[in-house]
């Protein structure tokens, strides 16, 4: 059997495999009916698409907007499309600018978007893509290979009230390090990290590396792998500063959970969404945790809090959630990677993190 048609028989499978497992019509909800009759928009070619995503209910009564410690503030499905021929999928990363008022957000492929957010009655109701280009190296040549596979993004500079001095950070995965960008895709110097954090080999699975980041106030440009490092317990997750200063806390109890997206909360303490799946069978869980990083002990093991725990078996029609920004006060906001998979959704949840929690 010859290379190309190997590789081609490889694809089909992994997408039947990662088909069956979000293909509403085999969920184990009771809801299945309700996902199974949702049209998907056929693909498309564009450079002003005015309405680029649809309504897409996610709570199990496609009503309730308060769940445990947070409140819905809308959930909307990206079309399938292309934007000047650059195809946009795939979602890992992103990031609020607030003095541009754009979300900037990264694929697996090495691709930035900038989307501009439409809301009504405070709830999100719109997400239009408004740019597309790749992300460049420092000599202006685009990622391709290994050092393509853009994961985590942050951002520098979106709130102080000056416009084009933002900074965009990334983090990548299959060649693990943490870049700063500017948001036209240029690459515009290397963050400097641990040697744990930029070796494969440091890794418990080579495509389980640095999957989020985020800039902290105090301690800077902070990382998390998706599974702990091949020499910690497999029970225990860590946050690592570009310093390297490092918190633990206890990983989530659900099999093969793992670290998608970090960001930063207004008293210091780091937001964390975590995803599990384990076949094509069980449905997913998304889990957003308060992780306190002033509240350790002498192993520095933090203490943590639940804000939110989704699981697909009660309803909610989850996806692939690998993205986390904060937006604008208490709200924030989560975006899925569709793996290039037509059973898959590019889903935008905006939310509220209550008050006093």
């Amino acid at each position: 059997m010859n290379l190309s048609l190997q590789a081609s028989i490889k694809k089909s499978l992994n997408l039947i495999i990662h088909g069956l497992f979000y293909c509403p019509l085999l969920s184990l909800s009771p809801y299945a009916s309700l996902q199974a009759k949702t049209v998907l928009p056929s693909e498309e070619s564009t450079t002003n698409t005015q309405y680029n995503a649809y309504n897409y209910p996610i709570s199990p009564d496609r009503a309730n907007i308060e769940y445990m410690q947070i409140q819905l503030l809308g959930s909307v499905a990206l079309k399938s499309f292309k934007y000047n021929s650059i195809p946009v999928y795939e979602l890992s990363g992103i990031a609020w600018d607030n003095d541009e008022q754009l979300f900037y957000a990264v694929s697996d492929e090495g691709f930035l978007y900038h989307l501009k957010p439409t809301l009504i009655n405070n709830k999100l109701s719109d997400m239009e893509v408004v740019f597309a280009t790749q992300l460049k190296d420092a000599n202006g040549l685009p990622l391709s290979g290994k050092y393509s596979d853009s994961e985590g993004l942050s951002i520098i500079n979106n709130s102080n009230g000056e416009k084009e001095d933002s900074v965009l950070v990334i983090s990548f995965e299959n060649k693990p390090r943490i870049s700063r960008y500017s948001p036209n895709g240029k690459m515009l110097s290397s963050v400097q990290t641990p040697k744990y954090l930029h070796k494969k080999k440091y890794f418990r699975h080579k495509n389980k590396a640095l999957e989020s980041v985020a800039v902290h106030p105090k301690y800077g440009i902070i990382t998390a792998s998706e599974y702990p490092l091949s020499s910690h317990p497999i029970t225990q997750q860590t946050i690592y500063s570009s310093t390297g200063k490092q918190w633990n806390f206890p990983a989530s109890k659900e099999k093969n959970s793992s670290v998608t997206g970090l960001e930063v909360l207004p008293n210091g303490d780091v937001l964390v969404l975590e995803r599990a799946y384990r076949n094509p069978f069980i449905p997913i869980n998304i889990k957003l945790r308060r992780i306190k990083l002033e509240n350790c002990d002498n192993e520095n093991l933090c203490q943590t809090e639940t804000i939110a725990n989704f699981n697909g078996a009660d309803g909610w029609l989850l996806d692939n959630f690998e993205g986390l920004t904060h937006f604008k006060d208490n709200q924030y906001l989560i975006v899925s990677d569709n793996n290039e998979n037509p059973f898959q959704k590019t889903l935008f949840m905006l939310f509220a993190i209550k008050s006093g929690s």
